[in-house]
């Protein structure tokens, strides 16, 4: 499913008993027409940034299964949606981290674990606030949510709620990197130039 900048996007939604469901759909036209790069970045759309191969997970799935999801695709973060795909929570590696933390401290001093740290399925563990964005938002926008809400995902969502895509600071990081390096070839590219007409005259 190779096209130019991801036209078509795949979901992959596991439930309850493990089994991959896989949802592809083509990007409205208008994802053609949007420039790869402009000047800043409160002019570009995340939807040029961020994630389109989603792996998401039903309320019902076994926190392992949640865990080798991770593993597998090497993600930090894993949106839990409902039977619509619209997002209902989110868990990261954080969020693992906290209940392994929890479960060693509790193994530590002999006690017995504490009921929210016996998570059996996503629904335990997720964080029910999923922060989402509009997926016409800016990057700028994205990243703002990032620093006020001390997190580094940011779901995209449709204009119905569904999910259409994960960004991560990751992807901001990438895009800035890339967005100064043309920046800058282009600033030595004119500098090249201005020079070669000064010789010239």
């Amino acid at each position: 499913m190779t096209t130019p900048r991801g036209h078509v996007r795949r979901c992959t939604v596991y439930g309850a008993r493990s089994e991959p469901q896989v949802a592809s759909m083509e990007l409205d036209p208008e994802a053609e027409t949007l420039p790869l790069h402009v000047a800043a970045a409160d002019r570009v759309s995340i939807r040029e940034i961020m994630s389109r191969d989603l792996v998401c997970a039903r309320p019902d799935l076994e926190i392992a299964e949640v865990v080798g999801l991770m593993t597998r695709y090497r993600v930090g973060c894993i949106p839990v949606v409902d039977e619509r795909r619209r997002p209902i929570g989110v868990i990261t590696k954080f969020d693992i981290c906290e209940q392994l933390d929890g479960a060693m401290r509790a193994a530590a001093c002999g006690c017995p674990l504490p009921s929210d740290l016996t998570a059996r399925t996503a629904d335990d563990v997720m964080v029910p606030t999923a922060l989402r964005l509009e997926q016409h938002a800016t990057i700028a926008r994205a990243a703002s949510m990032m620093m006020t809400e001390d997190t580094h995902h940011v779901l995209a969502v449709s204009n119905t709620g569904i999910l259409v895509g994960v960004v991560s600071a990751k992807d901001i990081v990438g895009w800035v990197v890339q967005h100064d390096v043309l920046a800058s070839l282009r600033t030595a590219r004119e500098m090249l130039e201005d020079d070669l007409v000064e010789t010239a005259s």
